[in-house]
């Protein structure tokens, strides 16, 4: 059962990898930037925090504490993925195990006849996903109205990871179900935070 999905992984994998248009070779890459990647959650945060404010919901102290508990957050998929998942999970990446893959690296897209097996690197989870994955869900359960555009962000991110050669998509959905339950988590914890020390 386990190696007929990763059967079909691999083939959906490859779908998405050789889905290729000089559009999205030019676009995709900078969804996996982290400066982007940085950026846009902090523009949504600005936003989040001017609509909670509009709705008077929050006032300069909650965006405070929406901030500690974002960066928190963030630190936390992201120690977690690097540092405990990957390394209990050890699976390698598709760049390095398959051969015939588009592989984005040093600013341009490269076809691989053979696997990079020099280069390795832990693929699962992916850390892209599971970081943009809890900032999206996080910030879309504080602002509902912003969802779809997070969501939206977040799936670009893990569907570039594919794309660019980095990640199976079985690693992208670990990412995402990962910062999801981090996002949960904290937006729980900050709805108690706030019922305990703010009124509300």
């Amino acid at each position: 059962m386990i190696e007929k999905i990763l059967d079909i992984e691999v083939k959906l994998f490859y779908f998405i990898n050789h889905s290729r248009s000089p559009l999205l070779d030019t676009l995709l890459p900078y969804f996996s930037r982290e400066g982007i990647i940085y950026g846009f959650y902090f523009l949504s945060l600005l936003l989040v925090g001017y609509l909670l404010y509009q709705r008077k919901k929050s006032d300069l102290r909650k965006l405070f504490v929406i901030i500690i508990f974002l960066l928190f957050g963030f630190l936390l998929s992201d120690f977690f993925c690097g540092k405990v998942w990957k390394p209990l999970f050890k699976r390698e990446r598709p760049f390095a195990k398959l051969s015939k893959v588009y592989f984005y690296s040093e600013e341009r897209i490269r076809f691989l006849e053979e696997p990079l097996t020099y280069k390795k690197t832990l693929s699962f989870p992916s850390c892209h996903s599971s970081n943009s994955g809890f900032a999206s869900a996080f910030l879309s359960f504080l602002a509902p109205t912003l969802s779809l555009p997070l969501i939206v962000f977040a799936f670009l991110v893990g569907y570039s990871r594919i794309y660019l050669g980095h990640h199976y998509p079985l690693d992208v959905l670990g990412g995402y179900l990962w910062g999801l339950v981090l996002a949960i988590l904290s937006y729980y914890l900050y709805k108690a935070f706030t019922k305990r020390f703010f009124k509300q």
